[in-house]
């Protein structure tokens, strides 16, 4: 009869560790708290910690999400949600996904500098920049122009 409440009382003390190591994986790998305000972003990104973050601003709605760590980078996955107000022309990227990687410890906005990212959603923002600075220049020829005598 002891061995066999000794039996049971291992196998419960091996159930309780089981179930402990599968909540502790579930907290850090796979729960990503879902911050309201920027202060909140900044604490979990600054930790590389699962976290997701919308970023509301006038032009455009971002979402941010911590994916992990790969050695002193931290990875964090942006995706265009929504194209609100403005001239931006960013309305057919929405959905888009790229990825970024900055150094541990860092905070910071990933669309704001993209030579960190990779993706459609990067390539989708880098084609628009290279559009409106194309169209400026066909605009404004003379007046490059004439800069550039200028200068000579």
């Amino acid at each position: 009869m002891f061995r066999e409440t000794k039996n049971k009382l291992l196998i419960a003390l091996i159930a309780v560790v089981v179930i402990a190591v599968l909540i502790v994986i579930y907290l850090n790998f796979v729960y990503a708290r879902q911050c309201q305000n920027y202060e909140c972003w900044q604490k979990y990104m600054s930790r590389c910690s699962g976290a997701s973050f919308i970023n509301e601003e006038p032009e455009a709605s971002w979402e941010y999400r911590v994916s992990g760590k790969s050695g002193n980078q931290c990875l964090i996955d942006v995706k265009l949600l929504q194209a609100k107000e403005g001239e931006l022309g960013i309305s057919e990227l929405i959905g888009s996904e790229m990825s970024c990687s900055f150094p541990l410890g860092t905070v910071a906005y990933a669309e704001k500098d993209l030579s960190k990212c990779h993706g459609l959603l990067k390539e989708g923002l880098q084609a628009l920049v290279i559009n409106k600075l194309h169209a400026y220049l066909l605009e404004n020829l003379g007046q490059v122009e004439e800069s550039v005598k200028e200068v000579l």
